[in-house]
């Protein structure tokens, strides 16, 4: 038994089989819940601060054009224009007291921050504001030109938020002080706005619910798309064994709905493909029964015939030909036997090294006369499977890579442990397998047959029933593994063979 220097089999268990978790359907509802939620979340938010906002907004306005009335009544518009003309000097008449007393009093009981009666110059003649004398400039009046457009036209107008010299935030209101048709005037009032600004905080409190309904709705998504889709999982684990030849799992049940349904029906139709299975196998096991008896006695008689000492030279070499076909049929019999009704498997351990060189030494022969190398290659380690079904496969696929091969070429068996999801993470062998690889250096297998390879009764061969590759996969179905053909690194055939890894002996 050779040693090569080792190399790790290419293939690996993390990509054998499934669907990728990317492209799930759970994957895929998850995400659509979770995009839905914080969607809605952000939405709803922005929308109820909007909404709030805008609504607050008017009613601040409106209390601020009702206060404006009652300032254009408290002052008297008649006395407006006289109040217009006002200077400076002037700030001691009682007429600009009393009208600046009546603003401020006013302000007191409507809770304003200011009050005051402007020119359409922008300047102001009584104000509430210590800060502003009389016919001082206001640089707000000259920026809000759209609502000054509008008192000119006669119409209330009322100026976005604005923060003050103070950092607080303001809103004005603008009402026009008509007398006669004439515009002359117009009446501007402060109110505090801080509570506006308030809003942000309450869309702040509305995002963490909605972080909290987002968590909760992650969650909801997680369970209904574990719910939706375990039956799917179910079902497309079971598909596996019936692609691999095993009709004896029964459909796992899928509940009541369309799931359960399908679930019905494959269960109906692997009943009768086993069904099927069970009555071909029966009649292969009737008609091999029937061929053995008569097979054996030909072969007896056969053997007699050679060893008749007055048979001449000719017709003992013919006699020994009719004994190879006999032998051939005999061997195809047996397999029929073996497909037809295969032992029940009793597993053990089977230490992997011994029973590799007992396969090279049962090889050696035939791989020394065609001058194939036959190489191993693994660490050390058991495999869980009955010994006559494990020795059968191994038998049969190095064999059928024997005869693959040219002479000076190459077969190769390595294996190694894997660990399957779910015992991905534990220390002991249970949930682990063991991955063989059987590969050869001949001319591969065509890619238009590679399907049909395990069909009982398909072969390229001209001898043989084609039974073969089938016994294998039945064998390794029974011993809980699973066998695959790929293209091998050398360019050949490579069949691998997955088992589960025993305990140490």
């Amino acid at each position: 038994m050779n040693e090569p220097t080792r190399q790790t089999p290419e293939t690996s268990a993390d990509t054998a089989g499934g669907v990728p978790w990317i492209h799930g359907i759970r994957t895929r509802l998850f995400v659509a819940f979770a995009l839905l939620a914080s969607a809605l979340t952000l939405l709803l938010s922005f929308w109820i601060e909007r909404e709030a906002r805008g609504e607050l907004e008017a009613e601040l306005t409106a209390k601020l054009h009702a206060v404006g009335g009652s300032a254009i009544a408290a002052l008297r518009p008649s006395i407006v224009p006289g109040l217009l003309s006002f200077t400076p000097a002037q700030a001691g008449l009682r007429t600009y007291q009393d009208a600046r007393r009546e603003l401020r009093d006013l302000a007191s009981r409507t809770e304003v921050k200011r009050i005051f009666l402007a020119d359409l110059e922008g300047r102001s003649f009584v104000d509430t504001d210590d800060r502003v004398a009389i016919a001082d400039p206001l640089p707000e009046l000259r920026a809000h030109r759209p609502e000054m457009r509008a008192l000119l036209e006669g119409k209330p107008s009322a100026a976005p938020l604005f923060t003050d010299v103070d950092g607080e935030i303001r809103k004005s209101g603008y009402l026009p002080v008509i007398v006669g048709d004439d515009v002359i005037g117009l009446i501007g009032v402060e109110a505090d706005a801080t509570f506006l600004g308030r809003v942000r905080s309450l869309r702040n409190r509305i995002l963490a619910v909605g972080l909290v309904g987002f968590a909760l709705a992650l969650l909801f998504a997680f369970f209904l798309s574990r719910t939706l889709t375990r039956p799917v999982d179910r079902l497309v684990e079971w598909t596996r064994f019936p692609a691999a030849g095993d009709l004896s799992r029964p459909v796992p049940a899928a509940g009541q709905d369309e799931l359960g349904e399908l679930a019905r029906t494959l269960e109906k139709m692997r009943s009768h493909l086993e069904t099927q299975d069970r009555e071909l196998r029966a009649m292969i096991s009737g008609v091999a029964h029937e061929i053995r008896n008569p097979l054996g006695g030909m072969r007896l008689y056969t053997e007699m015939l050679a060893k008749d000492s007055s048979l001449s030279d000719k017709h003992r070499d013919r006699v020994g030909k009719v004994l190879g076909e006999l032998q051939q049929l005999s061997n195809i019999v047996d397999e029929f036997l073996t497909y037809a009704r295969p032992a029940s498997p009793v597993p053990e351990p089977i230490a992997v090294h011994t029973l590799m060189e007992e396969l090279g030494q049962w090889i050696a022969a035939e791989a020394e006369a065609r001058s194939v190398t036959f190489e191993t290659d693994g660490p050390q380690a058991t495999v869980e499977a009955d010994p006559t079904h494990f020795r059968q496969i191994l038998h049969n696929l190095v064999g059928n890579a024997l005869q693959a091969v040219e002479p000076g070429g190459r077969v190769r068996v390595a294996w190694r442990s894997t660990a399957t999801q779910a015992g991905r993470d534990s220390r002991s062998n249970q949930g682990r397998m063991l991955e063989f690889f059987v590969d050869d250096d001949g001319p591969g297998i065509d890619a238009a047959v590679r399907d049909r390879i395990f069909e009982p009764f398909f072969t390229t061969k001209i001898h043989g029933a084609g039974l073969g590759l089938p016994i294998c996969r039945r064998l390794t179905l029974l011993n809980g593994g699973r066998i695959e053909v790929t293209d091998a690194p050398t360019g050949g055939a490579r069949f691998q063979l997955t088992l589960p890894e025993g305990r140490q002996v």
